[in-house]
């Protein structure tokens, strides 16, 4: 399988993450809730795989495994809680800020980033700031899904380094399952309500096991400066997963931002070599 297959499931992984809030929406619970249903069964998803291809588990650099688990746990329980609060395409864009802080820090590392990731990185933030303009205040909302871009980034570098060492389905499998355990006692804190199990069944399944397996795969064939944007899809996925389920619609301005998103996709495309 060529580089640019593989890089490509990236994007594929972006698009099925882009789902995500159709599966949050349905499901009315606590966002730390939500986390654990989300991690639990994707989890027991992959429990299959692993068993038929019997993976043996070996965790390599163990300080590395547990940073993983942190901030996983930071970036998809800030991001439940911004999808809760405000539009899906919104909450999605503030989560994929994370290439401002992953280029910058990737050049100062030492990665070499050509010219066309520098112009692709410029024009896929102008389309972030004109999706963000309707916006003119800092809500609970906003603060949520600032933190989860932050998170979002740090998570690019350790799973960058990480992948040289362990499989895709081996990394997704341990921090699934240690997230489920951390939060597990939520349950027992906020009350559970009545929950369709085929929503929990397709948060586990569809945005969760498929979607990052996909995306940790992909990421070992990709720079670190381009996998986030790459993964600027996810925004233009939600906004129309959005549209269709929720009927939230986007002005001319935040078309024509993921317009410029889709562009600055294309152009970091271009590059993997």
């Amino acid at each position: 399988m060529s580089s640019n297959l593989k890089a490509s499931t990236v994007i594929i992984a972006a698009i099925l993450m882009g789902s995500l809030a159709v599966f949050v929406r349905n499901v009315p619970l606590h966002p730390i809730q939500i986390v654990f249903f989300r991690t639990f069964f994707g989890f027991l998803f992959l429990s299959i795989p692993v068993m038929i291809l019997r993976e043996k588990f070996s965790i390599a650099r163990p300080k590395t495994v547990v940073a993983i688990i942190i901030v996983n746990l930071l970036t998809i329980s800030s991001y439940i809680a911004s999808i809760q609060l405000i539009e899906v395409a919104i909450a999605a864009l503030l989560l994929y800020m994370a290439p401002i802080y992953v280029l910058p820090i990737a050049y100062l590392t030492g990665e070499r980033t050509g010219k066309t990731i520098w112009l692709a990185l410029p024009i896929g933030i102008s389309g972030l700031y004109l999706m963000l303009t309707p916006y003119g205040e800092f809500s609970p909302g906003i603060i949520f899904g600032l933190i989860s871009g932050l998170c979002y980034a740090a998570m690019f570098f350790l799973m960058k380094s990480i992948r040289e060492h362990m499989s895709s389905l081996n990394i997704t499998f341990i921090f699934l399952g240690a997230i489920s355990l951390i939060v597990f006692p939520s349950l027992l804190i906020y009350p559970l309500k009545d929950v369709n199990i085929f929503w929990l069944l397709g948060l586990g399944l569809i945005p969760t096991a498929i979607a990052f397996t996909l995306f940790y795969y992909g990421l070992k064939y990709c720079k670190i400066s381009q996998a986030p944007v790459f993964a600027l899809v996810e925004p233009v996925s939600a906004a129309i997963f959005g549209f269709i389920f929720f009927s939230e619609t986007l002005g001319d301005k935040q078309i024509l931002g993921s317009i410029l998103i889709l562009v600055s996709v294309a152009l970091a495309w271009r590059k993997i070599s």
